[in-house]
């Protein structure tokens, strides 16, 4: 499967193979039929052909593999997550020293400013 496109759902149908399919008669194999309707709808189609336990197999691997995406993209949000904190703690550092410097000014109404912008649930 295309590694941009994203699985909304996942069908899996299961056809048994029969002896009376003659190797030219293809065109009446209701799997080959099913996946030309499928296309035919606009869906992806990935046809794996073999018995039943390869396939869960392969639909295993499948999962592991999207499992193991998953956790890699909730690690780099954590990191980018982390990495945001560090950075508004250190603008609300700076603000706080900005309005002592206002204070030590003067200038209560600058400081008084500064202290909403780092609590603004106080005013309320």
């Amino acid at each position: 499967m295309k590694e941009d496109m994203e699985l909304v759902f996942e069908i899996c149908v299961v056809v048994p193979k029969r002896e009376a399919i003659l190797k030219g008669d293809e065109d009446f194999d209701c799997g080959n039929v099913f996946a030309k309707e499928l296309k035919n709808a606009g869906l992806v189609v990935e046809r794996v052909i073999g018995n039943s336990d390869e396939f869960f197999k392969c639909r295993q691997e499948l999962l592991q593999a999207r499992e193991k995406h998953k956790e890699e993209q909730v690690i780099a949000l954590k990191h980018s997550m982390q990495s945001g904190m560090e950075q508004v703690m250190k603008e609300q550092a700076q603000m706080r020293e900005e309005m002592a410097y206002q204070y030590k000014l003067g200038n209560f109404e600058a400081a008084a400013t500064i202290q909403r912008r780092l609590d603004p649930d106080a005013a309320l």
